[in-house]
């Protein structure tokens, strides 16, 4: 039995105030880009559906993403804005939702500066220095004294129409390397005017923003500032800094801080990956905290209700912010206050739909790999369904579990056949490299509530057409994955070779010197795997020209991993044959040999296993093929692909 909430989270569901503002307990929205307005910057159905899922869900302050003050500067296509006052219809009915459910709503004030490009913006990117951004590497134009004044009304004229729209406040965000901290930090302010030089002017433009809004929009309205406690760069603020500057911030007259970490130049710790410890950051809120008598809040890996009652227990903050976690669970605070710990949707930091989505130009708006209801809150939901259906699921993958978990949920009666003796497909592979045990969760997640909805899962069976003759199904859903390739290439068979997942699995032991054949992601945490254990080495041989470690954060703190243990590759390169102790293969038109290994591991890959479609053809009124059975690819896609079959069934 699941103890009560009051023996434990108390401090979670204690009042707070921000200003003038009482909130209802100490949860926090903190602002993630999701990029589900219009082109333009106004709002949309969907933006005012997934922020009211999250007031909803019981929190009691929601910070949107970063939102433009000035309709030509932003940082994604997709951003919302309050550059003008066109928008504020559109945000009205934001706030209207938010407010219906006894949550409060401000919007995250924003301006790029140099961490964007000229590409998108179509003019050259503005800054207190002409110091370029590592991302874009695009010299910025150094703002004159007059333009900065300009800045400071802009955000003060948004913040007007803020509170014209309903919100209950602002936060201007200071952090991750965006304008206000540019003038903030010694790493990008070298001005020679009232702005720049020591820590006092270099936070005149923050100082005076506050006293511009306070003077336009009230006293009475609260303002909050988001500031990177250090920046994790060479010449960067530290945490010494920032103690300084958020007394004259205190002192200008804003209500509260929010306390992050890191700039462009060192985003692997904006979005902490699984690497870095939930609740890494709450030491600099702690100092924080100390310095100043506003209240303070903690933000950066806040997963779990244990996590942010101790933040709060031990005094190293007012509030807690839940950012990446809120898009897995909209309901956290409603779950933890019920009781209901087991039934949260856990966060696993993959940041492939979040983080990885909003920086992808193909896509910048974001979902989520635990949740894929992210934005599409008004036609996926879990209204029980008119007509209970007859559903069998191919494959216990992520798609498969995935789907069998919603369309159970929804009233259908789902029995799921997985051919291996183990549910979780390659996903639960995907879990067993460092730093990747979270993988997991989701997996006994769905299993978890899938059971209690009533999926009946049966293991060891595959999904034959004999089955599905006798089981007369309304729907088949196909999730039976992928196949590792065993391409043809001579030597591969041999008794020193051996498939990545069956190192991963623990079915096979290699020698102290391995080769591993594939160095995309597969190849690369097959690497790290053997890097755990004593001390293994690892050269990696493919045919790509580069390496790509994968979504920014995960990838940089793997890359690192591999780089300590002077891991080596071999790029360009088209495998001839696999010898006793390495390989024979051609790079740049020149045969050449690779030796001295003890084993070798293939990780060339996948390819889409799908037996069964053409032989159940009309055997059912609906057949579906979902996740890596239609195309070999990351798990988000498969998730996605499960909850666009699963809630329209």
């Amino acid at each position: 039995m699941e103890r009560r909430f009051k023996m434990k989270y108390t401090k979670l569901f204690e009042s707070g105030k921000i200003g003038d503002l009482t909130l209802k307990n100490r949860l926090i929205v903190g602002a993630m880009g999701v990029g589900f307005a219009e082109l333009g910057g106004t709002p949309t159905d969907r933006t005012v559906a997934y922020y009211e899922a999250r007031a909803k869900g019981g929190f009691g302050l929601i910070i949107t993403e970063v939102t433009r003050v000035q309709e030509t500067e932003f940082c994604t296509p997709f951003e919302p804005s309050l550059g003008d006052d066109k928008h504020i219809p559109a945000w009205k009915k934001v706030t209207d939702a938010v407010h219906k459910h006894g949550a409060y709503i401000m919007p995250q004030l924003h301006q790029p500066g140099r961490q964007y490009t000229k590409t998108l913006l179509g003019h050259q990117v503005s800054a207190p220095s002409p110091l370029a951004c590592p991302t874009f590497d695009e010299t910025p134009h150094e703002m004159t004294t007059e333009e900065v004044w300009e800045n400071i009304h802009m955000f003060a004229d948004a913040a007007v129409r803020a509170k014209k729209a309903g919100f209950d406040g602002v936060e201007i965000h200071a952090g991750h390397g965006y304008l206000v901290q540019q003038f903030l930090s010694p790493y990008t302010n070298r001005r020679f005017d009232e702005f720049g030089g020591s820590l006092e002017n270099r936070s005149r433009f923050a100082c005076e923003i506050c006293k511009e809004i306070k003077s336009k929009c009230g006293n009475n309205f609260p303002v909050i500032i988001k500031l990177s406690g250090e920046e994790k760069v060479h010449g960067g603020l530290t945490i010494s800094d920032t103690k300084i500057i958020a007394k004259y911030l205190e002192e200008s007259g804003y209500d509260a801080i929010e306390v992050t970490i890191c700039t462009y130049a060192s985003l692997d710790w904006m979005s902490a990956p699984e690497d870095v410890p939930m609740g890494f950051n709450a030491y600099n809120a702690e100092q924080i905290k100390a310095s100043v008598n506003i209240p303070v809040i903690s933000i950066d890996r806040i997963n779990t209700p244990e996590i942010a009652e101790d933040i709060l227990e031990t005094n190293k903050a007012d509030f807690v912010s839940i950012s990446r976690q809120s898009l897995a669970e909209p309901e956290f605070p409603n779950k933890i206050k019920d009781g209901k710990i087991s039934e949260i949707t856990p966060c696993i930091n993959c940041l492939q739909s979040c983080m990885g989505y909003m920086t992808d130009p193909n896509h910048l708006q974001a979902c989520c790999l635990v949740n894929p209801r992210v934005g599409h809150e008004l036609e996926y939901t879990f209204d029980t369904v008119t007509a209970s259906k007859n559903v069998l699921i191919a494959g216990a993958g992520p798609a498969g579990m995935y789907a069998a978990y919603v369309a159970a949920k929804r009233g259908h009666r789902v029995t799921v056949y997985e051919a291996q003796d183990k549910l979780g497909g390659q996903f639960r592979i995907a879990s067993l490299p460092p730093c990747k045990s979270l993988l997991a969760s989701p997996l006994r997640f769905w299993l978890q509530e899938g059971k209690k909805a009533g999926v009946h899962y049966i293991l060891n069976t595959a999904l034959t057409k004999e089955l599905v003759v006798a089981e007369e199904p309304d729907v088949v859903i196909l999730a039976t994955g992928a196949k590792q390739i065993k391409p043809s290439i001579e030597g591969i068979n041999g008794n020193n070779v051996f498939m990545a997942n069956d190192v991963l699995e623990g079915k096979v032991s290699v020698g102290k010197n391995v080769l591993i054949a594939g160095a995309g992601l597969v190849g690369l945490e097959t690497s790290d795997f053997l890097r755990e254990r004593a001390g293994r080495t690892s050269t990696l041989i493919d045919m790509i020209p580069e390496l790509n470690y994968g979504v920014l954060g995960v990838g940089t703190h793997l890359q690192a991993r591999l780089s300590e243990n002077n891991t080596k590759f071999i790029l360009n390169a088209s495998i001839k044959k696999f010898t006793s102790d390495g390989a024979i293969y051609i790079q740049n038109g020149i045969e050449k040999v690779a030796t001295g290994f003890d084993s070798i591991v293939i990780a060339m890959g996948s390819h889409p296993y799908n037996p069964l479609e053409e032989e159940i053809r009309g055997l059912a009124k609906e057949i579906y093929v979902i996740g890596d059975a239609v195309k070999s690819g990351m798990a988000n896609k498969a998730t996605e692909d499960a909850a666009s079959v699963a809630f329209k069934i």
